[in-house]
Parts: C-alpha cells; structure tokens; sequence
C-alpha cells in the first residue's frame, strides 16, 4: 500500500509540472441487496454499481508534424474495501503507450477489446454497470493484454479501428491467440457499429480446438427528448459466451455455458433536467440443445447534483429458464440472485 501512495505522489508531483498529464478517476459506492439465489438475501455495501470505481493517469506529448505520444494507466478499486479490482492488480483496467498522427492511432499494452468497446459506448445505455449487458452477453474478450490496436481518425464520420493480441506461448503461436475490430458511422445523433472477436481455444493437448467467436452490431439513436439504444450479437464456439457466476446459484446442476448463442438489447435513456431515467431488456437465447435462455430487464434513475456528482437507484430482474444460472451483479460482483434493488453515490474526478 505504501509503494501505491508513493506512486500516486510521484505523479501528481508529475502532473503539476506538466499539464498534459491528468489524474482521474470515479468512486461509486452504495448498498446493494440480491434476492432469489439458493443461500438467501444477501444485503451488502458495495461498489461500482453505477460505473466501476478506477484511478489513473494519462497524458501526451506533441511531437510535431502533426504526431504525439500517449500514454495511460487505469486500475480498478473496490471502493468498500480500498482492495484492487481485476485479480488485485494496480492497473488492471488500462496500461498502454502509443502514438497518434492524422491517420489514427496505435496502443500497445492491455485495453479494451474493440466489441467490448462497441458494447459499452453504442449498445448499453447502463455501461455495464448496475443491469450491465454483459450478464447475459459477455464476448469471448473484454480486455486484452499483450495487445497492439489500431484506430483510425474520423472520416466524415466514418471510423475502423482492428486488435491483434499475441498468445506469446513459445512453439505454438495460435495458443491464447486472438484478433478483433469494428466499423462505424456516426453523426452526432445516430452512431451505428460492426464489432468482431475472435478468441483461439488452442492449447498444447488440444491443438485443433475451435476458435471462441463473437459478432456485435449495435446503434444508438438521439431523439433528444429521449435516446434508443439497440444491439444483436451472435456467438459461436466454446468459451464464446462464459458465465458471469460459476457453480449453481439457484441450486440443482451447474449450468453450462453455451457454445452457440445469440443475444439482443433494446435500452431507452430519457434526460428530464437533473434526472436521467435508465430502461434496458437483454435476452440471451441459447441454441445448444440445453436452450438455456434468459431475459433481464433493468430500470435506472439517477439525480445529478453537479456534473461530477449523481445519485441512482436501480433495479434488476432476470428470468432464468430451462437450469441458466444468470445472476444481477454489478461491474465488481457477479451477485447471488436473479433480484437485485441497489442505490449509490457517484464522484467523478
């Protein structure tokens, strides 16, 4: 803990001399209650409901002719217990440097997928937060270390960008190998996006296992009075659509999770002043021949005090059929049941 205070001081103290250097970060904390599992109610502070509360710092450097250098670190923090998020590590969420020109740019490090970017900023009005889509939609990669990416400049509103993770396992390149990218318009009010992953299930014992593959097209539209969100996703092979809770939540046997799925999310977002209300429907619909489906539905309100700071309730239900085992979490806890009330407190800063 004293090596992450003297890092943090060591870059402010970095900050302050360069102002292209930001530190920032989201504490959301509140109470969560989960009902319906197969060990009873469960009430508990927690955190990031709304938003996964993070640190980090980022910056740039202009190196002329139009080209800079970025970088950024990013770590996740379970704001109930000051205890990092993702395995424990400090920068779990981001860490990459790259550099940017006229084209677009190039990251490498860890970062989010490309689907999992189209899922979060054009598809699911709640982010994965509170009710996230990834319950019932999780792809085959959210984030990816050992990762290059691409991303082009705007053209007309037309944009691309592409990943390329190496699985680095001496002898065989295909192992822990994956690849992704997606496509776009978008012009203000209407955005629309293609996303692909591709993940290798190889391993050294099993070397012509089939790859984890996902394809996700969404789009948003802005009525201003009110903001529809849609998206459908189609999943295929093992591990194309792992389960956010393991064992058997509700009871009986285990669920499975599926080799060939496909999903789909409708969400509305209506601003009126200081409030914001949050609706979203999420099916997945399994085509193994288990057909476990599930359908979740989540309501959301939040009241901003100021731009930075905000306050929300939500709830969440899913219906599980034929042995699913989906649970309503949030974007640090899988949760216990198929119902979950929550209320928090949001900063930004």
């Amino acid at each position: 803990m004293k090596r992450i205070f003297a890092l943090a001081a060591l870059c402010a103290a970095g900050s302050s001399a360069a102002s292209d250097v930001t530190f920032y970060g989201v504490m959301d904390v509140g109470i969560s209650q989960d009902r319906g599992g197969i060990n009873g109610v469960s009430t508990r502070v927690t955190s990031g409901m709304a938003t996964q509360s993070r640190w980090g710092f980022k910056g740039s450097e202009d190196l002329g002719d139009g080209m800079s250098a970025f970088f950024a670190v990013e770590g996740g923090i379970h704001a109930d217990t000051g205890i990092p998020t993702q395995n424990g590590t400090l920068f779990g969420r981001t860490s990459i440097a790259g550099l940017r020109g006229r084209l677009g740019a190039v990251s490498v490090g860890l970062q989010d997928t490309p689907l999992f970017t189209t899922l979060n900023t054009v598809i699911d009005p709640l982010r994965n937060g509170v009710g996230r889509s990834n319950n019932l939609m999780p792809p085959a990669g959210f984030r990816a270390g050992n990762s290059i990416l691409f991303r082009s400049a705007d053209w007309h509103g037309f944009s691309a960008d592409a990943m390329v993770v190496a699985g680095e396992a001496a002898g065989n390149s295909e192992i822990g190998r994956q690849f992704g990218g997606s496509a776009g318009y978008s012009n203000g009010r209407f955005n629309v996006r293609l996303a692909l992953h591709n993940r290798s299930n190889v391993t050294a014992t099993a070397p012509d296992a089939p790859a984890a593959r996902n394809w996700l097209l969404g789009a948003n539209y802005d009525l201003q009075a009110v903001k529809l969100y849609g998206g459908l996703g189609v999943n295929r092979g093992p591990n194309s659509s792992p389960l956010n809770s393991a064992g058997a939540p509700f009871g009986g046997v285990a669920p499975v999770a599926s080799s060939a799925s496909n999903d789909a999310l409708l969400g509305i977002s209506v601003p009126r002043g200081s409030w914001t209300y949050i609706a979203t429907v999420v099916h997945k619909d399994d085509r193994t021949r288990l057909n476990q489906d599930a359908l979740q539905t989540a309501l959301y309100a939040a009241y901003a005090f100021s731009k930075r700071t905000d306050v929300y309730a939500a709830h969440v239900l899913i219906h599980n059929r034929h042995g699913a085992g989906y649970t309503a979490g949030n974007s640090e806890e899988p949760g216990t049941g198929n119902r979950q009330v929550a209320v928090g407190l949001r900063h930004r800063f």
